[in-house]
């Protein structure tokens, strides 16, 4: 659902969605079932306990032959882990590599906090 609305929020930026964010959420799921690939990021961790506390992800899906990226966070809660939007962008596979190489590095989020 969470990829859904980052969809449905990207139609201006990528108007060949559009057939995608008009899906009801259960073809949507249907449709998007085994065509959904991650790649973990990065993990903050609570400074004082050092337990992590949220981690990052991008989301790629393949539409029409192109590819696409959304940034999620799994977030750590006392009721579980959960996913959230991280900004809610949809944007071509790559540009978040492109757009932020230096927060890629686990190294460089541990030495600037």
């Amino acid at each position: 659902v969470i990829l859904h609305f980052a969809i449905r929020d990207a139609i201006k930026k990528f108007p060949e969605l559009s057939k995608l964010s008009q899906m009801d959420n259960k073809e949507f799921f249907h449709f998007m079932q085994h065509k959904l690939s991650n790649e973990y990021l990065r993990t903050k961790f609570n400074e004082d306990t050092l337990e992590p506390t949220d981690d990052y992800f991008l989301f790629f899906f393949t539409y029409n032959e192109i590819s696409y990226e959304v940034e999620l966070l799994r977030k750590v809660t006392e009721h579980g882990m959960m996913f959230v939007p991280y900004g809610y962008q949809v944007n071509k596979k790559g540009d978040w590599h492109r757009m932020h190489p230096s927060t890629y590095s686990c190294f460089n989020d541990s030495q600037s906090n």
